[in-house]
């Protein structure tokens, strides 16, 4: 066979059809996908590519499936002039001897300053890749119009990236408006799959409405009065289902998620993968007189209940297990529920605004009278933040993973390469822990933490570790790095605002643990393959 009559292999045929169709993106036009395919000790005739092009060969997508965006760049970021050591594994369990399968995922953590915005992906070979989000938020302050402009541009990318107006699962860690501001701009994005939220009782509600000074008439009390009725009139039929998690201790240990297979299971015909299984329930109503006000939306049937202990499994290969350690409900003390009734009803019935101010007025002095330190003026912003969703994202089973490459996104410039933290590769120590603004201050919420995640090893399967509340010593306990011993420690926070995060003492114990800082110009993104054992 003369050199120019070298065929392409079935990774290279499924790399191809990849960047054919990302072309754009990429910024690539078809001389140059043939380019990388030639060179002086290999070269592949321009009329194969071309036959790619036309589907006239390779033409299946079950048997020679598109590499998706993220193994795209992979490839081009790796290419040195030589196949043989480069080539990415789109391998496909097909008619072509392909011994084992690789899949691939992807995170990334978006620039969005003293915040967070956290997107994933997860793909197997032949099924389109499943997306997440995890929080969409940046704290505003008094630059509120560039903050959330910050974000609206961060989502704006995130939609040309993945090209696509879904996402199959988002995550609102807790109830704050910035957070609720993104997550509004997000909804009018993409349409969502799966929006998982906390449970939180009525009253819990009215806390976190008190604790956030929200405003009467604003979107954040409109929201915590009832948040389910209120996302889907927002969205206008752009969510497919809420899944809300309740407390994982409901006021004891937490109650430890299911084992998950230790294997992928297929379906009943070959090559179909069970879809999203959920272990969930129908909500329960809520009193009208209690809290703020009964959620209508919890009557809508797309609206479920996550059982305690249940999780998320996608393509029988990938899971998501959150962790909801909620402890508002034990403020609401009976003394506080006899004051607040009456209070919590004109807030939410009264037809003056001047009489619903009032009452949000009063209700906020009781909340701080009660619930204030001694001394204090009013309670205190470490006491008010109680709530945040801990989600764990990672593989089943017996894995390794095979690939990892780092790029650094930058606003206004393009990514650059980072550096791949060590330890990971050849390891099932690649999966993801979002923490949000949680607490793992006390010992109790450690070994709570502890306790739940242990199981399925999810715990130090969750490597790739968000460290709390930007790096605030306030949700930290000294020498909690070395528990979880993360590969890579993120800190999303702007070391520059008015808190300084990541406070030094946090730092210096995730300091031999990849510490990694994004702000508001510099991200982090992670993509790589890994295969089962």
């Amino acid at each position: 066979m003369s050199r120019d009559q070298v065929p392409l292999e079935d990774e290279e045929i499924c790399l191809v059809k990849g960047l054919l169709k990302h072309r754009k993106l990429l910024k690539m036009n078809q001389q140059r996908i043939i380019a990388y395919f030639s060179f002086p000790h290999r070269t592949v005739h321009h009329n194969v590519i071309s036959a790619i092009a036309r589907n006239a060969a390779g033409a299946s997508d079950a048997d020679y499936p598109p590499a998706d965006l993220a193994a795209c760049r992979y490839f081009l970021d790796a290419w040195n002039g030589d196949w043989g050591e480069h080539r990415w594994a789109t391998i496909m369990s097909g008619p072509h001897g392909v011994q084992r399968e690789e899949l691939d995922f992807g995170y990334q953590f978006h620039p969005v300053g003293q915040g967070l915005f956290c997107s994933g992906h997860f793909s197997r070979p032949g099924l389109p890749a499943f997306r997440w989000v995890y929080d969409c938020g940046t704290d505003m302050g008094s630059r509120i119009t560039a903050r959330s402009q910050h974000v609206r541009d961060e989502i704006a990318q995130l939609r040309r990236d993945v090209e696509t107006d879904r996402l199959d699962l988002v995550t609102l860690s807790h109830f704050d408006e910035d957070h609720l501001s993104g997550m509004l701009d997000l909804l009018a994005t993409f349409r969502v799959g799966i929006l998982l939220l906390p449970h939180l009782t009525p009253w819990e509600r009215l806390i976190v409405a008190l604790s956030e000074e929200a405003a009467v008439g604003s979107d954040l009390l409109a929201f915590l009065t009832a948040p389910t009725a209120f996302l889907l009139a927002r969205a206008e039929g752009r969510i497919e289902k809420i899944l809300l998690v309740p407390p994982s201790g409901d006021g004891g240990a937490a109650l430890p998620p299911a084992i998950p297979p230790d294997a992928p299971v297929r379906g009943e015909e070959p090559g179909v993968f069970l879809p999203v299984v959920i272990k969930d329930h129908a909500p329960d109503g809520e009193n009208q007189d209690d809290g703020v006000a009964a959620d209508e939306g919890l009557s809508d049937s797309r609206v479920r209940v996550l059982h305690r202990g249940g999780y998320i499994l996608v393509a029988q290969a990938w899971e998501f297990v959150p962790y909801n350690d909620s402890r508002l409900e034990a403020l609401a003390s009976t003394a506080f529920k006899d004051a607040a009734r009456p209070l919590a009803r004109q807030l939410t019935r009264a037809a003056k605004e001047a009489d619903r101010e009032m009452a949000l007025e009063r209700l906020t002095e009781l909340y701080d009278t009660t619930f204030k330190s001694r001394g204090a003026k009013k309670i205190s912003a470490r006491r008010r933040n109680e709530i945040s969703l801990f989600l764990y994202a990672g593989p089943i089973g017996q894995v390794e993973l095979r690939r990892a490459a780092v790029t650094i996104p930058r606003h206004r410039m393009g990514p650059s390469v980072g550096e791949v933290p060590r330890f990971c590769i050849h390891t099932d120590r690649f999966g993801q822990m979002l923490t949000g603004d949680g607490f793992l201050h006390t010992q109790k919420q450690i070994n709570d933490f502890e306790r739940f995640y242990h199981v399925g090893d999810r715990m130090m399967r969750g490597a790739i570790f968000q460290v709390m509340h930007h790096g605030s010593k306030a949700n930290w306990k000294a020498g909690f790095a070395g528990l979880v011993e993360p590969v890579a420690s993120l800190f999303c926070s702007d070391p520059l605002a008015k808190y300084r995060h990541p406070s030094a003492s946090v730092l210096a114990d995730f300091g031999d643990y990849h510490p990694v800082q994004v702000d508001g110009e510099h991200g982090w993104q992670l993509i790589g393959s890994y295969r089962f054992l």
